[in-house]
């Protein structure tokens, strides 16, 4: 392909007089989808049969050479070419060995070809892969966007892409992929909806659903052991208290009620909005650890079977580590023989003798946060 600058081409041609040859150039469609046939078409005026012929494309401060031919007898040239290249484009026409007549410039825009196709099971928490080509891969910038995030997508060979999407919530997930042309080119979209479904879960579960509703419940504040692929009372304790908080049946399963609600979720919030203490709640069954206003773990609770939990706002003042002999774990006391404590059963109602009761399980991590002379204890009718 030959190369040399526009100055350098112009330079060859004569000055330009009143009744000097000029060259038109047209080209059709001047929008073309990559890889589609364009056609460059021009006349010689006068006309002149066999004069050599040369189209050329802007490349930075140069012209590159694309295709080369003759004119008619018209005067007419035509060159057939796929839309690969956008930009600039001139033709230039020997009229004799000492006079070259260049054309007015053409731009010629590219529509990219952009495919993609969604791969992997449609159920929350299962793998789920967008893949596709864009073609040219230099057509410019393309990033993908879903659930209000959007992401830069990494081209590979030949244009190529493949990435993980996010199922973490079921439902209608809206996806878009959005290239940001570069120079040339014009911008194209694709959209689409991916559909994933939430299963019914509860006790002895397993699945990367499991993971998924562990890890929404998790970034929820909700107080949970690990999240991994078992559905075990941790997880049952979980979704409880989510079912408290929202005023959901109190069940302890996943049904499509939890699923829904979790999906337009978000932190619960403190009835105090300042300050770090706990929050226990009465009507709700549910206890919140509160820091600098801000819910940091929310836990399903079981209060007193008569109503007797004393309502107020009170400090903690003594201290039980480990079991004592009426079955109480790591023990908090706030008020006489009133304390939060671990417990073997915490029923979704209330059931104790007065103390708060906690799962087993979350009992020791509480004391290490919150077993400290003073700390702040506030009970909601």
């Amino acid at each position: 392909m030959r190369r040399a600058t526009f100055a350098a081409l112009v330079a060859l041609a004569l000055p330009v007089a009143a009744d000097a040859a000029t060259v038109t150039l047209a080209v059709s469609p001047a929008s073309a989808r990559a890889g589609a046939q364009v056609t460059f078409a021009g006349q010689l005026a006068p006309a002149q049969a066999g004069a050599s012929t040369g189209l050329y494309v802007q490349s930075g401060s140069a012209w590159s050479l694309v295709a080369s031919g003759a004119t008619a007898a018209d005067g007419s040239f035509r060159f057939a070419q796929t839309a690969r290249r956008p930009g600039a484009y001139m033709a230039l026409v020997q009229t004799d060995p000492a006079t070259q007549v260049a054309s007015r410039e053409v731009a010629l825009r590219i529509r990219p070809i952009l495919a993609a196709r969604i791969s992997g099971r449609r159920v929350v928490g299962s793998p789920v892969r967008l893949a596709g080509r864009l073609r040219p891969a230099a057509a410019g910038r393309l990033t993908f966007r879903m659930d209000g995030r959007t992401r830069r997508v990494r081209l590979g060979a030949a244009g190529r892409f493949s990435f993980g999407v996010p199922t973490g919530l079921p439902g209608r997930r809206h996806w878009r992929l959005v290239l940001a042309p570069a120079a040339g080119y014009e911008q194209v979209r694709r959209r689409n909806v991916l559909v994933l479904r939430a299963p019914a879960l509860a006790r002895g579960a397993r699945g990367s659903a499991v993971r998924a509703l562990e890890a929404r419940l998790a970034r929820l504040r909700y107080a949970i052991r690990s999240v991994d692929t078992y559905y075990g009372s941790d997880t049952y304790e979980a979704v409880m208290a989510f079912q408290k908080v929202h005023g959901l049946r109190r069940t302890g399963a996943a049904g499509a009620d939890v699923w829904r609600r979790l999906a337009r979720a978000g932190v619960p919030r403190a009835f105090v909005p300042a300050g770090t203490h706990i929050e226990i709640s009465k009507t709700k069954q549910v206890m919140f650890e509160v820091v600098h206003g801000k819910v940091t773990r929310a836990v399903h609770v079981s209060t007193g079977a008569t109503g007797n939990t004393p309502v107020g706002r009170w400090r903690v003042y003594r201290l039980g580590p480990g079991y004592n002999a009426l079955g109480m774990y790591y023990s908090v006391y706030f008020l006489r023989g009133f304390a939060i404590h671990g417990y073997r059963s915490v029923p979704p109602f209330p059931a104790s003798h007065g103390c708060i009761r906690t799962p087993i399980w979350f009992a020791p991590g509480f004391y290490r946060r919150w077993g400290h002379v003073g700390v702040r204890i506030m009970v909601f009718p």
